[in-house]
């Protein structure tokens, strides 16, 4: 008799347990999880149905998450198969799509921007620039901000401009005149001048930079008119000294076209010093006409260019295209640098001055100019220099901005005598932002100034025709770079009248 062996019936039990495997999270876990996807808190479900809904809660909040990230996959991989259809271009050069600019004798109509030199920032009547039923499709049309006009330095025109009411006389003639012939004493024996040179209260050693020093001497002779080849009995007396000075400058110009010696005492500076250069140099271009300058001076222009920061659109001490370490004072005289080149007609991109504005943008504080991004209080200077800068990249007369700037400039008068207030530099811009302004501001700010320098310049002793830099009151920058900076500086401002004629009307 076979013996039976009952075997139990384990397929309920392994059910069981391969249920359980599927479930990670226990019922209340599960419970919990479907109410925090549904919101509810009193959500009632039954155990055996408790997955399933779960399961539709997760698809629920999940299928707006998986459509958008398949829609922004799709697009990514479109955007990767365009960009490797582009042909490989080299990298961003300032340089590259140059604008020329026409010469100096081109009609040029300052005031409303129409003629063959256009001024930049003024908009076109057709904002499309498509050309109208009237217009004959040509060559594309250059828009310029404003340039100077050195037609005012011509010595026979000078009585017609110092008796015209524009603030200047005879007196003032004849301080730039004396200026001028103590320019021509301190001349050193090679052409060259220095800071540091052989007159009472020169610049210390540490701040003497002949390249800088010679420049300023050869700006204030070309402010007055005179050139290498002057003729005119009034400015002959001048002529060889500026030759003198242009034999020795021309030898000093690097191949990369910037002005600068490595062995200079101020190394930090170089830009300052390479943008006095590149203004006596244009504007040389400019009053002669001589071709022979060209390419110096394009040379000099393109080193301004090549080493404007991409990133802030100024420039500081040294070359640093890719830094964004730039400040108003040294991107103010390369400024005048380029409206000087412009002038002459070299060749210019347009982006460079965007950039500029760009800058300056950034440096304005409620209608003041702060030095530096680091520097977060305006100063008065700063504020006088960017605002002429704003002039010469297009600002108009009308603008709030330009005229809230310039009541700042009345409020801050020019004075020797009040303890840290005489500051030539601050002065200088202040004078030519206000001169290019013109009406009653013009007017009242340069009967302070012209009384001040005229007052105060020696007429006596060991240094006539100059200004002491320490007396009566210290120079903010003279006691440091001198009785030649400080006379240079003011001969500018003197010579205000006829240096560049009058941007805005």
């Amino acid at each position: 008799m076979s013996k039976i062996v009952i075997v139990p019936n384990l397929e309920p039990s392994r059910s069981k347990v391969r249920q359980e495997r599927k479930n990670v999270f226990s019922d209340e876990t599960n419970l919990r999880l479907l109410r925090l996807l549904r919101g509810d808190s009193t959500l009632p479900v039954a155990p055996q149905n408790l997955q399933l809904e779960l399961a539709a809660a997760i698809r629920q909040r999940m299928l707006p998450w998986f459509w958008s990230i398949s829609l922004h996959l799709a697009l990514l991989l479109l955007l990767a198969f365009m960009m490797l259809a582009v042909p490989r271009l080299e990298p961003l050069d300032m340089l590259s799509g140059l604008v020329h600019i026409p010469p100096s004798d081109a009609p040029i109509d300052l005031h409303t921007g129409n003629a063959e030199g256009n001024t930049a920032n003024v908009a076109h009547d057709n904002q499309s620039g498509a050309p109208t039923v009237d217009e004959v499709p040509t060559t594309p049309q250059i828009i310029l901000s404003p340039s100077f006009d050195f037609s005012g330095r011509d010595i026979d025109l000078r009585d017609t401009i110092l008796g015209g009411g524009g603030g200047g006389s005879g007196q003032t003639d004849e301080a730039v005149l004396a200026g001028l012939r103590w320019l021509v004493k301190v001349q050193q024996p090679n052409g060259a001048w220095h800071f540091s040179g052989q007159f009472f209260q020169n610049a210390p050693a540490r701040y003497e930079d002949p390249l800088a020093a010679t420049a300023m001497a050869l700006i204030a002779f070309q402010g007055y008119g005179v050139t290498p080849d002057s003729r005119h009995p009034k400015l002959i007396e001048f002529a060889r000294p500026v030759r003198r000075g242009w034999d020795w400058l021309f030898r000093q110009q690097n191949p990369d076209g910037s002005f600068f010696a490595e062995t200079s005492q101020r190394t930090t500076h170089r830009f300052y010093t390479h943008g006095f250069c590149t203004i006596a140099l244009c504007e040389l271009l400019a009053m002669t006409g001589d071709e022979s300058l060209r390419e110096p001076a394009q040379r000099a222009i393109d080193y301004c260019v090549r080493h404007q920061s991409l990133r802030s659109g100024g420039w500081r001490y040294l070359p640093d295209r890719y830094g964004d370490q730039s400040d108003v004072s040294v991107t103010g005289w390369i400024v005048l640098a380029l409206k000087s080149g412009q002038t002459a007609g070299v060749t210019i991109p347009p982006e460079t001055y965007d950039g500029v504005t760009k800058f300056l943008d950034s440096m304005m504080k409620a209608n003041q100019y702060t030095y530096r991004e680091e520097e977060p209080v305006p100063r008065i200077s700063m504020t006088a220099e960017a605002l002429l800068c704003r002039i010469l990249l297009g600002w108009k007369r009308e603008d709030r901005r330009l005229a809230a700037g310039v009541r700042l400039l009345l409020d801050n008068p020019p004075s020797f005598t009040e303890y840290l207030r005489r500051d030539v530099y601050y002065w200088f811009f202040a004078t030519q932002t206000l001169y290019h302004y013109g009406g009653e501001e013009w007017q009242t700010w340069n009967e302070a100034m012209r009384e001040q320098l005229l007052w105060h310049q020696e007429t006596s002793g060991e240094e006539p025709g100059s200004w002491n830099p320490l007396r009566p009151e210290r120079d903010e920058w003279g006691h440091l770079y001198g009785r030649l900076y400080t006379t240079c500086m003011s001969l500018y401002i003197l010579e205000v009248y006829y240096r560049h004629q009058r941007i805005l009307p």
